[in-house]
């Protein structure tokens, strides 16, 4: 974010998708493998450990490569259904404060945004994070390219 007014957004066109470390299971709600993907919680999970996705993380390549895969007709979901629909809510999240925040000049602020792809490829807002770490905690699954 480079300004306010007008509202100057820049998208970082890479992405990581973080995994659960074990499937979804309704009869194991108490299980907070199955719900949460933040590594600090994942890197202690012992049992249902996920032996595809190392590390519970994929590059957004290997993402979209995997989508690639599902598509019998060779489109590409990431690129024509999720990306633009992550930018859309994200320029919308902050044209709701643009009018409560101070605007200051030759200033840049960075957010990260925490997003859901469910099943039918829609869209989720988690949270935002505001000053979020640019590092990687866990390895990562290369795209197929690599």
């Amino acid at each position: 974010m480079t300004d306010w007014n007008p509202l100057t957004v820049w998208f970082y066109e890479e992405c990581y998708v973080r995994f659960s470390a074990g499937d979804y299971d309704t009869s194991k709600l108490d299980n907070k493998f199955i719900h949460l993907t933040n590594n600090s919680i994942t890197k202690h999970n012992k049992e249902d450990a996920n032996e595809e996705i190392e590390g519970n993380m994929w590059t957004c390549q290997a993402f979209e490569d995997h989508l690639k895969s599902l598509d019998p007709n060779g489109g590409n979901i990431f690129q024509e259904k999720i990306k633009p629909s992550m930018k859309k809510t994200v320029v919308w999240s902050l044209e709701s404060v643009q009018d409560m925040i101070e605007n200051k000049k030759n200033s840049v602020e960075l957010y990260g945004y925490d997003f859901m792809v469910d099943e039918n490829f829609n869209v989720w807002l988690i949270e935002i994070n505001s000053s979020p770490a640019m590092d990687y905690s866990t390895v990562m699954k290369p795209s197929r390219e690599s």
